[in-house]
């Protein structure tokens, strides 16, 4: 009874928040070019495609970023300009805080494996060992996700 208390709760403020945080998007230019050059961002435009990269310059009706794209071998680093009618959504991206949370993502993921494997063991003689190593592997992990793929950004400006 309790459970399902809490977890509607935490549904009806999951969806206030989006709400709030869908309202806080602006369609205000200036926003964007209010933007310190090379701070970390994503553009979207409206062909679907998503850029990530380093801000070079945000001018009245263009935008310009280095954009870090996969090529084979390795990534390449390409300067991509946008029309501002051609944006759909730009987001500033904040690496430290997607990095922290990809790792503790991971490391949770990680530990409860290892805990989980710990309770089958027959032996406790090393007992929570795997989990520190299968905890910090997974942090690991969620760190070089979280670096690529970053998961914590704040919209800026959106078309409207």
């Amino acid at each position: 009874m309790w459970f399902s208390r809490i977890a509607v709760s935490a549904l009806a403020l999951s969806l206030t928040c989006q709400t709030s945080l869908a309202q806080g998007g602006s369609g205000d230019w200036t926003r964007v070019q209010t933007l310190p050059a090379a701070c970390k961002v994503s553009v979207k435009i409206k062909t679907g495609e998503k850029y990530y990269g380093e801000l070079v310059s945000a001018a009245v009706d263009t935008l310009a970023i280095d954009s870090d794209e996969p090529a084979y071998p390795g990534r390449v680093i390409r300067r991509r300009e946008f029309r501002r009618r051609d944006v759909q959504e730009i987001r500033l991206i904040r690496p430290a805080r997607s990095v922290v949370t990809g790792a503790a993502i991971g490391g949770g993921v990680g530990a409860g494996i290892g805990v989980g494997l710990d309770a089958t063991a027959k032996s406790h003689e090393y007992r929570g060992v795997i989990a520190l190593v299968l905890g910090a592997l997974g942090a690991g992990i969620g760190v070089a996700i979280a670096h690529h793929h970053p998961l914590i950004s704040k919209r800026i400006y959106i078309s409207r």
